[in-house]
């Protein structure tokens, strides 16, 4: 009889213990909960941010350093005509980074001094920031960059070439990603007021650049320049 009564009350304490963490499963799963709903709509959720990081990396980056590359470029021959002198090449490199990222020269805003205002709001970092805006509004996701160094160089006439070493960091609440790239554009030079010109007539007289039938490629040098 002891014998029964002790499997029975071992039988009860078990059917409370089950019960219990029933109970407590019921509680604490979300009532909504879809394993395969959920997982499905992470890896679209993936997909999305990372074709953006793709267009951020291949596409955006890119074209947003030719247009800065643009503005500074007329920035400088602008500047150059009013203070009537050329820099050295590694002067030039140096003001071409600084005009380029903060729109300033020697720490002063260079639309300032030229009078025009073309770098106002109009620089690499300044259009960064517009990225990191709208990726935040189209994706949720926070966007941001560090810009290394800025190379400004020529390896074929009539271009220039710009190379910015950037790093960027995506990230959202299902991943991250997390790069860092050298962004390179090509700079055609037509169309361009020779700095030549403007300095040696003291802004008296410009001239667009043109490409001269004269030129090879790869046969180019400062003593062919002028012809």
């Amino acid at each position: 009889m002891a014998t029964k009564n002790l499997g029975k009350k071992g039988i009860f304490l078990t059917f409370i213990a089950i019960s219990i963490i029933a109970a407590l499963i019921i509680i604490f799963r979300p009532s909504d909960l879809n394993v395969g709903e959920d997982s499905e709509a992470i890896k679209t959720r993936i997909a999305n941010v990372n074709e953006y990081v793709s267009d951020l990396e291949n596409v955006y980056l890119e074209r947003t350093l030719h247009a800065t590359g643009i503005k500074t470029i007329n920035s400088l021959i602008l500047y150059t005509e009013i203070n009537g002198f050329f820099t050295d090449l590694p002067a030039f490199e140096a003001n071409f980074k600084e005009v380029l990222l903060n729109g300033t020269i020697g720490e002063a805003p260079i639309d300032s001094i030229t009078g025009q205002e073309i770098m106002k709001d109009n620089t690499y970092n300044d259009w960064l920031g517009n990225i990191s805006i709208i990726a935040k509004d189209a994706f949720n996701v926070n966007t941001n960059f560090t810009v290394y160094d800025i190379k400004v160089y020529q390896i074929r006439p009539w271009f220039v070439n710009v190379d910015a070493n950037v790093s960027f960091l995506v990230s959202s609440e299902t991943a991250l990603w997390d790069k860092n790239t050298t962004i390179r554009t090509e700079i055609g030079l037509e169309g361009f007021e020779d700095p030549y010109y403007l300095v040696n007539t003291g802004g008296a007289y410009s001239n667009r650049i043109n490409k001269s039938k004269n030129l090879v490629y790869k046969a180019w040098n400062i003593h062919t320049l002028g012809t």
